[in-house]
């Protein structure tokens, strides 16, 4: 990466006003988080840290678990149409091989038991049969124009994410 003048960093959180200096941001949603605590200002911040023409890339995936459908993709495609992020892409990215037409899901001893109560639960409660996850969601988008330099909490306000 040297010999492109390019340098990755690794930092979870960003503690100073962000300016434009990254080609490309790639970030994930945190599984026992809400995500619109969340999303907003990650793709803010993310907007300013991108060049034009820069790539954020999110990892996240709809989750069940409380039992209620909680669609992280759609909270994040918002918060970038927000801070003014193009979308250009969801991939959904298969964790399970497949073998005859079927998904090959293999689980331990521990994680199989796990799964037998969770569906015998919901049976007995008249609730959906629980399944595992086997794929997560790539969204990726591009920062098309230039930021002005604001202060992130300003660009929240103006953008009507706090009221």
């Amino acid at each position: 990466m040297n010999d492109l003048g390019r340098r990755a960093n690794s930092e979870s959180d960003v503690e100073r006003e962000p300016s434009a200096t990254a080609d490309l941001v790639v970030t994930s949603t945190p599984p026992h988080q809400a995500i619109a605590e969340l999303a907003d200002q990650v793709v803010l911040t993310a907007a300013r840290l991108l060049r034009v023409g820069g790539v954020l890339v999110v990892l996240t995936y709809n989750d069940a678990v409380s039992g209620e459908l909680v669609d992280r993709t759609g909270q994040l495609v918002t918060s970038a149409q927000y801070a003014d992020l193009l979308y250009l892409q969801h991939i959904v990215a298969v964790h399970a091989p497949i073998h005859s037409g079927r998904f090959q899901v293999d689980l331990n001893d521990h994680d199989a038991e796990d799964l037998r109560r969770a569906r015998h639960r919901a049976a007995v409660r008249g609730l959906p049969a629980p399944h595992r996850r086997i794929h997560s969601d790539v969204l990726v988008f591009a920062q098309p124009h230039d930021h002005a330099a604001r202060p992130l909490a300003n660009a929240v306000i103006e953008a009507g994410v706090i009221r």
